[in-house]
């Protein structure tokens, strides 16, 4: 028998299955695939792909476990296949698209979806994913709720202003929508308190939500929004993925004389763009290196907003590099830079000179 280079079992993910796909790769760079049919996405399904792989995975080589991110279904079969001891990629569903495009595939079915998962961790260099803290997990379901509590209390104000505006208002319906806008501001209230209470039992994420809320204009509840759903950055490894991920990327479209306009994909987690849109604006007065950003990109721009959305997408880099860091805020950072610049430049001119001469 050929000798097998990789293995990779791509999982395609539903609420209810779990379409499988196990794939090999050979010494002589040949792909095989065997497919399975579709496991309940529950523990007995798990159990079942269990049973299933001990019979056909080769032993001798390690196995990686390739799925996209869905929601929240995917994490069931996640957490379940690490605490095997399986090695565990869970990939974002921009660059699946990515990569199913560069194969021209045009036909989506589950089946064929598990197998060019699989067939990417064949072919693929894969960051493995490592599960978060309890914490986190739990902030990011807290910063969720109140996201979703803010919009529905957005919705009621505007009908509340609805009912006042008419000719014919109904009191009645006025009083149930004041009660209903009382118990929307209690709730996010508390769920406020609860993210409060839940940092500040972890020593580690208390401190450094204490880095990125030096930033002036960044609040608790932003610092902690930005964390909870990036699971305190656990799978991001540079700035440029951090903006892909945010959705703040920024497309440009030109083929020959055509010239597209520039702007953000919006193809990421609009949860941070949501959060950061306020902020951004204190920046904009408050924070001196961002209010210089924003003056001197805003009369370039043909709208104020898109100067706004490089603030926001500044400032989550700004963030991430203090969580990274572990550094605080330092206002004056970007004039020692260009100090240190303009000192070196210095020193390279006048030791071209003494060469020279």
């Amino acid at each position: 028998m050929e000798k097998r280079l990789k293995q990779s079992l791509g999982i395609d993910v539903s609420k209810l299955n779990l379409s499988l796909s196990l794939g090999f790769l050979s010494e002589r760079l040949v792909k095989e695939f065997k497919s399975h049919a579709d496991v309940s996405n529950d523990v007995s399904g798990y159990k079942e792909l269990l049973k299933w792989l001990s019979k056909s995975v080769d032993s001798n080589v390690e196995l990686l476990v390739v799925m996209e991110a869905t929601g929240v279904y995917h994490q069931g079969i996640a957490h379940y296949l690490h605490k095997q001891g399986y090695a565990v990629c869970i990939m974002q569903s921009g660059r699946v698209k990515r990569y199913a495009q560069s194969l021209d595939q045009r036909s989506k079915t589950d089946a064929l979806d598990s197998k060019m998962l699989s067939m990417l961790g064949l072919e693929r260099s894969i960051r493995l994913w490592r599960p978060p803290s309890k914490e986190l997990q739990q902030l990011k379901a807290l910063s969720r709720e109140r996201s979703s509590l803010l919009k529905d209390r957005t919705i009621e104000n505007n009908r509340q202003g609805a009912i006042e505006s008419s000719v014919y208002i109904n009191s009645k319906a006025l009083k149930r929508h004041k009660n209903r806008l009382k118990l929307f501001n209690s709730q996010i209230e508390l769920i406020e308190q609860e993210m409060q209470e839940l940092t500040s039992k972890n020593e580690v994420l208390k401190r450094k939500i204490g880095f990125m809320t030096s930033i002036p204009g960044i609040s608790y509840i932003s610092a902690a929004t930005v964390i909870g759903e990036t699971l305190g950055f656990e799978s991001i490894v540079n700035a440029k993925q951090l903006t892909s991920y945010a959705g703040y990327d920024v497309v440009l479209r030109e083929s020959g004389n055509f010239k597209g306009k520039t702007r953000i994909s919006k193809k990421g987690n609009s949860h941070i763009r949501a959060a950061l849109h306020m902020p951004s604006m204190t920046c904009v007065r408050c924070n001196p290196t961002l209010k210089q950003f924003y003056n001197r990109l805003k009369p370039k721009k043909a709208k104020p907003l898109v100067a706004l959305v490089a603030v926001q997408r500044k400032l989550l880099i700004l963030m991430y590099t203090l969580w990274k860091n572990e550094e605080v805020y330092d206002a004056n950072f970007e004039i020692k830079k260009q100090q240190k610049h303009e000192a070196l430049a210095a020193r390279d001119n006048k030791l071209m000179t003494q060469l020279v001469s």
